[in-house]
């Protein structure tokens, strides 16, 4: 009697066992959505990190802007080397590396130090992956309408930006703007707009995707007329650059002929007086 009871709660607390792991499967979901889940989320993020850091400067399939299009880069280039050149531009050009030396030379800019750490980056690497069957940035963006005067006046200081902004002097300068010139703590802007073209220097202005350039303008944005009028004043450095370096060529040509008639001319009158002994010309003067 006592066997058959104890076989008999042994039967009941196995049942009770299966009760609870079937309670338990039924209740805990599956891991597959909880990583799907995951994995939507580090996109969402990597979409907003690319959003306000890197579309400035970048598409996903509509073309090169300040930077190279970025579609596809995920199969292109190995993860380490993204991840580097995304947290660590600056070190990865400086260690000799070949690529970031030939997109260097290709778009004449180094890709600055955003500050992204590097979960961040494998975030932006989620969301370029996801991205890469649509097109993204603002490869369309184009400024009209300016006026190169009204953009000197901004560069310059003359004119006050509207949101109080740094005038652009204090950092750069451009070809003829004074005798004493502008600040070194950027480059000189004067061919900027050769170096990047309509689409990126247009880019560069609406998105002033530079961490400088960013903690200056963060509160106090440029508007659509003045990013238009800086972009027709660098529309017209640029070629005046050009023309000015071809008068000042002839100049300096001309000047450098004229030099030499009139070293020649000295040569031609004092050379037969060198060529005489000094007997013969103490003989003419005796």
């Amino acid at each position: 009697m006592n066997l058959h009871n104890h076989k008999r709660n042994c039967l009941g607390w196995l049942f009770y066992a299966l009760a609870l792991l079937l309670a338990a499967w039924l209740l805990i979901p599956p891991a597959s959505p909880g990583s799907a889940s995951s994995f939507e989320q580090t996109t969402q993020e990597g979409e907003q990190l690319f959003q306000k850091n890197c579309a400035a400067c970048h598409t996903i399939g509509s073309g090169d802007l300040v930077g190279p299009d970025l579609q596809g880069i995920v199969q292109r280039r190995e993860q380490d080397w993204l991840i580097k050149m995304i947290t660590q531009p600056e070190k990865l050009l400086a260690s000799g590396d070949p690529i970031a030396q030939d997109l260097l030379q290709q778009y004449k800019l180094m890709m600055p130090n955003l500050g992204i750490s590097d979960v961040q980056a494998q975030s932006l690497l989620a969301y370029l992956e996801s991205a890469d069957s649509g097109g993204g940035g603002a490869a369309n963006v184009k400024l009209t309408g300016g006026q190169a005067q009204n953009g000197r006046a901004l560069f310059t200081g003359q004119a006050a930006f509207s949101n109080n902004g740094t005038p652009c002097i204090a950092c750069h300068s451009t070809a003829g703007i004074s005798a004493i010139g502008g600040g070194n703590l950027g480059p000189d802007l004067t061919h900027i707009y050769g170096r990047l073209g309509d689409g990126g220097l247009s880019s560069a202005l609406v998105g002033l995707p530079f961490p400088t350039m960013q903690g200056i303008f963060n509160t106090h944005p440029l508007t659509a007329q003045e990013q238009a009028d800086l972009f027709a004043y660098f529309q017209e450095t640029d070629q005046q650059a050009t023309q000015n370096s071809a008068i000042d060529s002839n100049i300096i040509w001309g000047a450098g002929s004229v030099g030499a008639l009139i070293l020649f001319g000295v040569m031609l009158f004092f050379w037969p007086r060198q060529r005489e002994s000094i007997s013969s010309r103490l003989r003419k003067t005796a």
